[in-house]
């Protein structure tokens, strides 16, 4: 059994998978901080981290972090500091896409867009404030302001009733439409990419977008054990 453990920037989600790639029960989230998975783990289970958030390990486990030194099966065209995040999402779209590019937005602490071309070379691509970061900096930065927790909450030409509808709307609708532009450019590049939505906030934004963009979860964890196996067979 293949242990895959995304430690993220807010919390931790571990997922197990079978010999063939087949997800053994749900998804189970922890705190950042919180180990109490560790001891689940079999003398002959396989452990493969991806440390997003740089959390400081004991040095035993440094042998099953996921480095962008590991082999991957893509060329690197993209900043050298890329996230193993980044790298593992578009992994794992492309065991659900096996041909032409792919673009992956993952909608997490932050929104990144990633895109992986048809002859498969990695190009990167933005990093923005996610969801609950949007409205967590405006109430951190103007103190008039509250404090909300993220509702969607589309743009309305007939504007807004008070101070928290307005920053609803403007949280949502602006990362809404910074995804929807995002989409727009890479489709007129590449009229077949497949476009993937993911992260914690990934289906607030992916329903009402238009068919054809991919609601997917689980894509880190599905990159971490494509890694794995590629490893397997270098």
């Amino acid at each position: 059994m293949l242990y895959a453990v995304e430690i993220g920037n807010s919390r931790t989600k571990v997922t197990c998978f079978s010999e063939e790639g087949l997800m053994l029960g749900d998804t189970h989230y922890f705190d950042r901080l919180d180990l109490s998975w560790w001891p689940n783990l079999g003398i002959n289970d396989v452990l493969r981290i991806a440390n997003t958030s740089n959390l400081q390990l004991q040095q035993d486990w440094e042998r099953h972090v996921i480095s962008l030194k590991d082999p991957w099966p893509f060329a690197f065209s993209c900043s050298p500091s890329i996230g193993i995040d980044r790298c593992l999402g578009v992994l794992g779209a492309r065991m659900h896409q096996p041909n032409g590019s792919i673009g992956v937005i993952s909608c997490g602490t932050c929104m990144t867009a990633t895109l992986l071309t048809e002859d498969d070379r990695l190009l990167g691509g933005s990093i923005s404030p996610g969801w609950k970061m949007r409205l967590d900096a405006m109430a951190d930065y103007a103190p008039s302001l509250p404090r909300l927790s993220a509702v969607m909450a589309q743009f309305s030409p007939e504007g807004t009733r008070n101070t928290e509808e307005s920053l609803h709307q403007g949280a949502y609708a602006g990362m809404y439409a910074e995804i929807e532009k995002i989409c727009t450019v890479w489709s007129t590049q590449d009229a077949n990419i497949h476009i993937f939505i993911t992260g914690g906030d990934g289906m607030a934004f992916a329903k009402p977008l238009e068919s054809g963009i991919f609601a997917a979860s689980n894509l880190e964890a599905h990159g971490i054990f494509a890694q794995y196996k590629y490893g397997q067979q270098r």
